[in-house]
């Protein structure tokens, strides 16, 4: 059988909140048969993982749509072709994925 070896927790995250909102937390966390620092993580982590898909998602109305396609059925240019080659954001590691999710990337 395989052996799963999770990553270290190494990064804090504090928060301030009342006694209420705490305790529903809790109670959330024993209604799903889990740790209070699991379950935070859990829904936490979802969430944020959403929010970054959502903030890279390309929303386009049909006719900008249609434009978008005719412009890449276009030859490309010699600006075009210099974007093709140029390192992209996400192939920085300071920006992945990971990065964001451990907290290391502010």
């Amino acid at each position: 059988m395989a052996t799963v070896t999770l990553p270290a927790r190494d990064a804090r995250l504090d928060l301030r909140m009342t006694a209420d909102n705490r305790a529903l937390i809790t109670q959330a966390a024993q209604l799903n048969g889990t740790s209070l620092t699991d379950y935070v993580m859990s829904v936490v982590i979802r969430a944020a993982r959403q929010d970054v898909l959502q903030a890279r998602l390309l929303h386009l109305s049909p006719d900008a749509w249609d434009d978008f396609v005719a412009a890449l059925s276009e030859p490309d240019t010699d600006a075009m072709a210099a974007l093709r080659t140029h390192a992209t954001r996400w192939d920085d590691p300071a920006n992945s994925r990971a990065a964001v999710v451990d907290g290391s990337r502010s």
